[in-house]
């Protein structure tokens, strides 16, 4: 089948909510138990459920893999989701969400640079017209709210947060240079791939964070231990809709999709979570705020012209077959991510 601009959206914009459940569950998680511990369950969660989801699909239990698809998928799960979310989590306890949710938006404007010159996705003007537009409501939500909060580390976690967001950019370059004229590999199966080596790097990050970490703050949170059925459970929901929904979505959405309009339309998780956060955490929602998910909203409208108006990619070859362009956007004939 050829690239679907319709399918790769609602499969970026579905990433996008999947990623708001699961921040809510781990972050009510993190509380508990400590962010790099949420970080490596939730990766060890998501590893067992995705091989029984593998298992029943494609009736193994590991996909069948050329070695260097392996080594870029590999490479992009160490980076994108092992040191890339480690960062990220320990960034939101070092200075807070608001900073790091903003700094995150450095992904998708990362991912399109990259692409230019790796993969050749060169962008229309209106494409990049509407990733700025988009960019920029995204950033204004964010900028907004906790003014006071008190930072524990505010140096250190915004070289994290940008980190986690260049780590991001990386990991989703290289997933899909693993998949460059791959036929048969599912990105189901790509996801597995990614999740097994970034769920090694977390433990091997998680082993060095505890050894890192003064005996007293250990006492501290193994007195808090007696929640830790609760903290389980929602690093399971949060795992469901994270690493595995939420990881095969984008897979799915950059594979018909240029690479950074998926991660553009994957960073509005910031405003999709407004609501939820006014309802579940009984946050306040200003006309700030609002405005700046409009803003957003019309820049996912401009990002959809720039498609209709520019097919699968503007780096897409006219002259190829159409059934499936010979481009790096539209990856002779498996799926990209």
């Amino acid at each position: 089948m050829p690239p679907d601009p319709l399918i790769g959206s609602l499969a970026a914009v579905g990433a996008a909510l999947c990623w708001v459940f699961t921040a809510l569950a781990f972050a009510a998680a993190g509380r508990r138990v400590g962010s790099a511990v949420v970080n490596t369950v939730r990766l060890v969660m998501a590893v067992i459920i995705l091989a029984i989801v593998h298992r029943l699909l494609f009736g193994t239990w590991w996909p069948e893999v050329s070695g260097s698809s392996m080594a870029w998928l590999a490479a992009s799960g160490i980076i994108g989701l092992g040191i890339g979310d480690q960062l990220l989590f320990q960034a939101l306890l070092d200075v807070g969400s608001r900073v790091s949710t903003l700094l995150m938006t450095l992904a998708p404007p990362a991912t399109a640079i990259l692409a230019w010159p790796i993969l050749d996705e060169a962008l229309g003007i209106v494409a990049v017209l509407g990733m700025a537009i988009t960019l920029g409501g995204i950033a204004w939500v964010v900028s907004e709210g906790e003014v006071t909060e008190k930072k524990r580390h505010p140096r250190r976690g915004v070289l994290f947060a940008a980190g986690g967001g260049l780590a991001q950019a990386a990991g989703l370059i290289l997933a899909k240079l693993g998949l460059v004229g791959v036929e048969s590999l599912d990105p189901w199966s790509a996801t597995l791939i990614r999740l097994v080596f970034g769920t090694a790097t977390a433990f091997v990050l998680l082993a060095v964070i505890q050894a890192c970490r003064p005996r007293r703050q250990k006492a501290e949170e193994d007195d808090g231990r007696g929640v830790l059925l609760v903290a389980t459970g929602l690093i399971l929901v949060g795992a469901i809709f994270g690493p595995v929904l939420g990881v095969w979505l984008s897979l799915v959405g950059i594979d018909n999709l240029e690479t950074g309009i998926a991660a553009t339309l994957m960073s509005l998780s910031p405003v999709f979570i407004l609501p939820f956060a006014a309802w579940v955490e009984r946050d306040r929602i200003t006309w700030r705020a609002v405005a700046g998910a409009i803003i957003s909203v019309v820049g996912v409208a401009v990002l959809t012209l720039g498609l209709s108006r520019g097919g699968t990619g503007a780096s897409a070859d006219p002259d190829a077959v159409p059934v499936r362009q010979e481009s790096s956007t539209s990856v002779l004939p498996g799926s990209t991510s």
